[in-house]
C-alpha cells in the first residue's frame, strides 16, 4: 500500500512539472521575437538618421605586405628616400639575388619583400619593433628576412668588394696634377670609425680617441669611390698603423702589386706599397688653396692630400646614405661587423649604377665646411707658427731600417723632386 501512494505522487509531479516547462518555452519564443523586433526597429532608426555604419573590406595581411612593398618601388621619389636607390637599381639589385639562387621566395615574403626589410632596415637604422609595422610582419619575421639577405650579401661580397688593377686610374692619368707623378697609385686607404654596441666588460677595449664604443674599420678605395678592400672589427683604440700591420701579414687580405703603391695618411707606416705624407709639414687643403706653395714637401702634401681626400668623400657618402653606420646598432657585436662589410659592398654596387648620386655634392660641402672650422682653429691655436720648413718630429712613426722602408722613403723623395722641379719650372 505505501509503495503503490509513492508511485501516484510520482506520477502527479512528472505531470505537473511538463505543464511549467511548456509554459517556459512559450516565455522563450516571445522574448526571442520581442528583441529580433527590436534589434530591426532599431537598424532601420539608425539607418534613416544616417548613423548605420557598413561593415569595411577584409583586411588580408598578405595584401597589406604587397601594397607596401608596391608603394616603395613604383616610383623613384619613395625608393630613393626609402631604399637609397632608384627603381631600375632596385630591380636590378633583386635580380643578382634570383640569378645566383642565394635567395629564395616564399608564398608569404617574395624576394623583393625580404630585399626591402634590409634596404631599408640599414637606410635608417629602423628598429625591429619600427619594420615590422611598415611590412606588417612579427618581429621574428622580420629578423629572420634581415639576416638572410645580410647572408647572401655576403656570401657574394668578393663580387661586389673588387680589389685594385694595376693599371693607371683614369682620374690619376686625367690630371696633370697628378700624373705622371702618381702613375704608380692605385687605391687611396684611411680608417673610420663606426658606432659600437657592446656589453660593459668588453667597452673599455673599445673606447678610442671618440670617447665611446667603436670599432675601427680600415679600407682602400678607388678613385671611382668604390672600396677595394675592408676590414672591419678592430677594437677603437687600435691604431690603423696596427690594423694595415695585420692585413700585410695576411697576404690574401690587401692586394699589393709590384710598383704599385697606396696613398695613406700620415698615421700610416711609410713602406714602399704604402706612401704617406710628410708629416709636420702643412698639407691641409684648406690652408693650401689660393697660396704659392713653399716648398717641395709642402707642394707634395698638398697634391697627395688631394688625390687621396676620395677616401674622405667615400666615407661620407656611405654614412650618409646608410644611417645604421651612425648610431650604436641593436645586434650582437659580430653582425655589427657583418653589417659594416654588407653595407660597403652596397655601396659598390650603387657606385656602379647610380656614379652621380646627389650624396656627393652634399658630402663636399660638409667636408670643406669641416676643413674650413679645423684651419681657423689652427690660426686661433698658433696665429705665428709656419712650420712649413719643419723636420719629421720625433712621435712621428719611425721608418725603420727595413729594405721595404727605404724603399717607400725612395719612391716618396722621387715623386717629390719630379714634382716640384716640373712647378717651378712652370711658375
Amino acid at each position: 500500500m505505501e509503495d503503490h501512494d509513492l508511485e501516484i505522487v510520482s506520477d502527479d509531479y512528472v505531470e505537473g512539472s511538463g505543464g511549467s516547462n511548456d509554459e517556459d518555452d512559450l516565455v522563450d519564443e516571445v522574448a526571442s521575437v520581442v528583441c529580433v523586433g527590436a534589434c530591426l526597429f532599431l537598424m532601420t532608426l539608425m539607418d534613416e538618421e544616417g548613423l548605420f555604419i557598413e561593415r569595411g573590406p577584409y583586411q588580408n595581411h598578405y595584401l597589406t605586405e604587397c601594397s607596401f612593398v608596391k608603394y616603395v618601388v613604383e616610383r623613384d621619389e619613395h625608393c630613393h628616400n626609402l631604399l637609397r636607390m632608384n627603381v631600375k637599381c632596385f630591380r636590378r639589385f633583386v635580380n643578382i639575388f634570383k640569378e645566383s639562387g642565394t635567395l629564395k621566395g616564399t608564398v608569404h615574403c617574395s624576394i623583393d619583400e625580404q630585399v626591402v626589410i634590409f634596404l631599408h632596415t640599414i637606410a635608417h637604422n629602423l628598429r625591429n619593433c619600427c619594420v615590422k609595422v611598415y611590412c606588417r610582419r612579427s618581429g621574428e619575421t622580420i629578423s629572420h628576412y634581415f639576416n638572410k639577405v645580410l647572408r647572401a650579401i655576403l656570401s657574394m661580397v668578393d663580387q661586389f668588394i673588387i680589389p685594385p688593377s694595376s693599371e693607371t686610374p683614369r682620374q690619376i692619368a686625367e690630371n696633370p696634377r697628378c700624373y705622371p707623378y702618381f702613375k704608380d697609385c692605385i687605391s687611396a686607404i684611411d680608417g673610420t670609425h663606426i658606432p659600437a654596441n657592446v656589453s660593459a666588460e668588453m667597452k673599455k677595449r673599445f673606447i678610442g680617441r671618440k670617447g665611446h664604443p667603436t670599432q675601427n674599420v680600415l679600407a682602400a678605395c678607388d678613385f671611382d669611390m668604390k672600396f677595394t678592400f675592408v676590414v672591419a672589427g678592430w677594437q677603437g683604440y687600435a691604431s690603423d698603423s696596427r690594423i694595415l700591420g695585420d692585413a700585410i701579414a695576411d697576404d690574401f687580405r690587401i692586394t699589393r702589386h709590384p710598383g704599385k703603391f697606396y696613398l695613406a695618411d700620415a698615421g700610416f707606416p711609410l713602406l714602399s706599397n704604402f706612401i704617406t705624407l710628410y708629416r709636420v709639414t702643412r698639407y691641409h687643403l684648406s690652408e693650401q688653396r689660393g697660396r704659392a706653395h713653399q716648398t717641395k714637401k709642402e707642394l707634395f702634401n698638398y697634391r697627395h692630400s688631394s688625390a687621396r681626400n676620395v677616401i674622405e668623400h667615400t666615407f661620407g657618402v656611405l654614412k650618409k646614405r646608410f644611417l645604421i653606420l651612425t648610431c650604436e646598432q641593436m645586434y650582437a657585436y659580430e653582425r655589427q661587423v657583418d653589417i659594416v662589410l654588407g653595407c660597403c659592398a652596397v655601396h659598390n654596387f650603387l657606385r656602379g649604377v647610380m656614379p652621380n648620386d646627389a650624396y656627393i655634392a652634399e658630402i663636399d660641402r660638409e667636408l670643406a665646411e669641416v676643413e674650413a672650422r679645423r684651419a681657423s682653429r689652427r690660426r686661433r691655436e698658433a696665429p705665428d707658427e709656419d712650420d712649413s720648413h719643419a723636420e719629421e718630429s720625433e712621435s712621428a712613426p719611425r721608418l725603420g731600417r727595413t729594405a721595404n722602408a727605404r724603399e717607400g722613403n725612395r719612391i716618396r723623395e722621387q715623386i717629390c723632386s719630379d714634382m716640384w722641379n716640373d712647378y717651378r719650372a712652370a711658375y
